[in-house]
């Protein structure tokens, strides 16, 4: 189990109500938020790269692989967000942390939050700096900061574990001296992205796998090194791991060997359960992080009663313009 860390989440709790602070006064609109599935992506993580002219030979380079029926830890980390209001200065957001450890008996886990955190416009917060980004990228690189902490916490209190971690191994999400951690507690950091946008000569690369036997695998950075790891710190493969018709891109600590990763995917193999090719620890983690609905109302409901901010629900112009149809009509 997790060791205690004292600076652990109680900086984040204060890093939390000092900014929260700033809200007294204000007014918060509440409606047409942003949900947590939208795509928050900080600056230059969006771009869809296209390898063109990368040839594959189905028989040589897409590996099948094999379980490994060797116990090792299983650990998964993520983080969500939901916009929970918005006022004239900036946007108020809550977001949520979940690490998942899966031993030979049972799953195990911990939740911290929410934290409250108030973007202002034109304002830092913490070590962030903020400059022209639109409020998605603000929102997304306030996350990975907040998805950062909590990777550092498990890197540094966990040992000889498979990490997992949601999204890709980019230095923007991860950086050296955090992989250096995890590698000095021989823990083996592997990063699932939901989304790839990874294409080959316009079509998506996780096509090749699709009429592939599971489990099976497909390193892709040694072709295209200038193209495809300029940003990259692990190596990075198309993996299908169950015969739903399911690929993903992941991403592998890059100071492993090409064979001590394949060893990983088959230890993870033996030690997970997959469900459509995802490992079922990390949708465990995401599925625990989310804030709903109804924890979204009550947050907004403290922040009125604590602080005295008054909450706004401006006029929706298309329900009045449209009556009972409005909240069906589509822009």
């Amino acid at each position: 189990m997790l060791k205690k860390d004292e600076s652990f989440p109680e900086d984040l709790t204060r890093l939390s109500f000092e900014s929260i602070d700033r809200l007294k006064g204000e007014k918060l609109e509440v409606e047409n938020l942003v949900l947590y599935e939208e795509n928050l992506n900080p600056p230059n993580l969006d771009e869809n790269l296209d390898l063109a002219g990368f040839q594959v030979d189905v028989e040589k380079d897409i590996l099948k692989i094999s379980p490994l029926e060797e116990y090792v830890q299983i650990v998964a980390v993520d983080v969500s967000v939901r916009k929970i209001g918005k006022t004239r200065n900036g946007v108020v957001c809550a977001f949520r942390g979940t690490i998942v450890l899966k031993d030979e008996y049972a799953y195990h886990y911990t939740r911290y939050g929410p934290f409250l955190i108030y973007i202002v416009n034109n304002k830092n917060f913490s070590c962030l700096t903020f400059k022209n980004e639109n409020l998605n990228h603000r929102l997304g690189k306030t996350q990975v900061f907040m998805e950062k902490i909590f990777q550092n916490h498990v890197f540094k209190n966990l040992k000889d574990s498979i990490v997992l971690l949601d999204g890709c191994l980019l230095n923007q999400n991860i950086n050296i001296k955090m992989l250096d951690l995890a590698r000095k507690n021989n823990n083996k950091v592997l990063a699932f992205a939901k989304q790839s946008n990874i294409y080959i000569n316009e079509k998506p690369a996780i096509h090749l796998l699709a009429e592939k036997e599971p489990p099976c695998i497909l390193h892709l950075a040694k072709p295209t090194t200038q193209k495809l790891t300029h940003q990259s710190l692990g190596w990075i493969f198309l993996t299908k791991f169950s015969h739903e018709n399911y690929g993903f891109r992941v991403d592998a600590d890059q100071n492993l060997s090409f064979d001590e990763v394949v060893n990983v995917f088959r230890k993870l193999l033996g030690n997970e359960i997959f469900i459509q090719g995802y490992p079922e620890t990390l949708r465990v983690a995401h599925i625990l992080s989310i804030l709903t609905n109804v924890e979204v109302l009550a947050i907004q409901r403290f922040l009125s009663e604590k602080y005295g901010i008054k909450i706004l629900k401006p006029p929706n112009t298309r329900r009045m313009l449209f009556g009972p149809f409005g909240k069906w009509v589509e822009c």
